[in-house]
């Protein structure tokens, strides 16, 4: 069983302690072996990990390439995944504009995430200003340790920092140690094939079970325990000001991205951390608090 603190925070702006404003809100509750899950991007905009789209300047190429991933998968979606959302989104967002995202997306990802529909690479256009959007983390497995690190030294307290991506990988069922991602993991026995990853998840939705992306985990906890809190914790965390950009725009009643400012980002709640407790309860009604790292040493 697991139990699940969540407390709200201001929004993290790039240069924000998110070390010590995590240390704030939960230092009178974290136990030794409690798991502390992360959003990736958070921490992105927070290390100022973030880049403006209106530098990428999309190209004959990049423009074909895109009308045609997008013709591809409008038709799968239509016919196949039944996703009116993602239809929405594929068709309302200006053509220069996916084009130039498809094009910093093959920059940071390849090919493999050029043809992915959204959310390419891990590239993230939700919860940012203007036209930024936040990059992926190249070490997010240091910067997991290092938060683990600096939780222990302030508080004397030895925790699991696990970061987390909202962007799906797929597990097969029946098999607890590999699963297919859409974007780079740093988790052992996730495997990120990209766009292909995407495609095989949905059309074959019957074989597998989807999952938010765990991106980097300070210690091994097993595969299957950091797919569980990553679900978990995403019922939890909630989307801040939006789902996708376009719901961003809806729910801040502005008309364009250049209307949404920086300070705009803080008229949201945000639970960019949570804390997770593991249980073992007995049929007794008794509770035991479990440390994960004990299941793997």
């Amino acid at each position: 069983m697991l139990r699940v603190l969540k407390k709200p925070f201001s929004y993290w702006y790039p240069g924000t302690d998110f070390v010590n404003d995590i240390i704030k809100r939960f230092e009178a509750y974290i136990d030794n072996g409690d798991v502390l899950a992360v959003s990736e991007k958070a921490i992105s905009i927070a290390l100022g990990n973030v880049y403006d789209e209106k530098m990428v300047k999309a190209d004959r190429f990049s423009i074909a390439m895109t009308r045609l991933c997008n013709f591809i998968w409008l038709k799968a979606f239509r016919n196949m995944f039944q996703s009116q959302q993602t239809i929405n989104l594929l068709t309302n967002t200006p053509l220069e504009v996916a084009a130039a995202h498809k094009k910093l997306a093959l920059r940071f990802g390849g090919v493999k995430h050029f043809f992915k529909p959204l959310s390419e690479a891990g590239i993230d256009t939700s919860n940012l200003p203007y036209t930024y959007v936040s990059l992926p983390l190249k070490n997010a497995n240091r910067i997991a340790e290092e938060i683990s690190t600096k939780i222990y030294r302030k508080l004397g307290k030895s925790i699991v920092v696990l970061v987390v991506d909202t962007d799906k990988c797929y597990k097969p069922k029946g098999l607890g140690g590999i699963a297919f991602s859409t974007r780079y993991s740093k988790i052992r026995g996730v495997f990120d094939f990209g766009a292909i990853s995407y495609f095989i998840g949905r059309k074959f939705a019957d074989l597998f079970k989807e999952y938010p992306t765990p991106v980097a985990c300070s210690h091994n906890i097993g595969l299957p325990l950091v797919l569980l809190i990553s679900r978990v914790v995403e019922r939890y965390r909630g989307f801040g000001l939006g789902r996708n950009a376009f719901e961003m725009l809806e729910n801040l009643g502005k008309k364009s991205f250049c209307d949404v400012k920086w300070a705009d980002m803080n008229t949201s709640k945000h639970y960019p951390a949570i804390l997770v407790k593991i249980m073992l309860c007995r049929e007794s009604g008794e509770c035991i608090k479990i440390d994960p790292r004990q299941l793997y040493k």
